[in-house]
């Protein structure tokens, strides 16, 4: 039987260490530490695969930054750790659930480059101070302006509001809720007139964008959001699914779906309201703070 070959890690700092970007990846954080020092692509990542020794050991040791300021930036290296001080400090912050790129203008700004991969939240989905679209990109070129539709930075502010009144928890059920069943509609019959309106001054401003699916996906955000509000409201989720949900479709009628009331069985919405359904949810997409003891 083969002996295990030698794994060699670098033992000292790198002559260019990197800041880390707040919610970086480790995959990020390693390859723009490659970079910097002119190393082809997996010279660390490689090793740190093949090694028994903590990540956090290693880093710490190549760029010179105290463990405690690295998992402060990087959530996903303490989330074994024991210390109930630091959880609390991460409380809030991205789990290992949803990585997209960082606002390419914000990670230019602080010298980071171009393309930072963080993992993220679910309202994340814009930059509020460039205007950007960040939701669910792959890459700093598909982010586009919203400049052009005001109802999208205004959604978010709604967002921020719903994760305030109601917590973070039943929000991002609620959102992930309300994702499935305006996308449902769209692929029925590509939703409702504000959407198309939306998506029509997007594709017009960002022309290059126009037949990107998170061109779709901002197009679709402002509704998400508005029936994000109702099936996050434990009085308004009641209503729904009572034997006399009509007040709930009202509301819907008036905000969300221009004066067409849902009905039958292949509705996404009356489906919901029936069955109570939660398809696909993987639950936080936030560290939780530690329970007392």
């Amino acid at each position: 039987m083969r002996n295990r070959p030698v794994i060699l890690l670098p033992a000292r700092a790198l002559p260019r260490p990197v800041r880390p970007y707040q919610d970086e990846t480790t995959r990020s954080f390693i390859r723009r530490l490659e970079t910097a020092n002119t190393l082809q692509h997996g010279t660390l990542r490689s090793p740190l695969n093949g090694s028994r020794r903590p990540w956090i050991e290693s880093l710490t040791a190549w760029t010179g930054y105290d463990a405690a300021i690295l998992m402060l930036a990087m959530p996903q290296l303490g989330m074994h750790n024991p210390d109930p001080s630091l959880r609390r400090k991460l409380a809030g912050r991205p789990t290992r659930t949803t990585h997209t790129a960082a606002c390419h203008r914000c990670t230019l700004a602080r010298g980071a480059g171009r393309y930072v991969e963080v993992y993220s939240t679910h309202e994340r989905v814009i930059c509020p101070l460039h205007g950007l679209w960040t939701g669910g990109v792959t890459g700093f070129t598909d982010q586009f302006s919203i400049r052009a539709a005001p109802e999208i930075t205004a959604a978010w502010q709604h967002h921020q509001n719903l994760i305030t009144r109601h917590g973070r928890p039943g929000v991002r059920k609620a959102f992930h809720i309300a994702s499935t069943i305006n996308r449902r509609w769209y692929d029925q019959f590509h939703h409702f007139t504000a959407t198309t309106d939306t998506y029509d001054e997007l594709a017009a401003d960002q022309p290059r964008h126009a037949n990107n699916q998170a061109v779709v996906a901002a197009s679709l955000y402002p509704a998400i959001v508005t029936l994000t509000a109702a099936i996050a409201s434990p009085h308004w989720a009641k209503i729904a699914h009572s034997s006399r949900p009509d007040l709930f479709l009202d509301r819907i009628s008036d905000e969300v779906t221009e004066g067409w009331r849902p009905r039958g069985a292949f509705d996404p919405l009356r489906h919901w309201m029936d069955t109570d359904w939660l398809p696909g949810f993987r639950g936080s997409d936030a560290i939780s703070a530690p329970k007392p003891r």
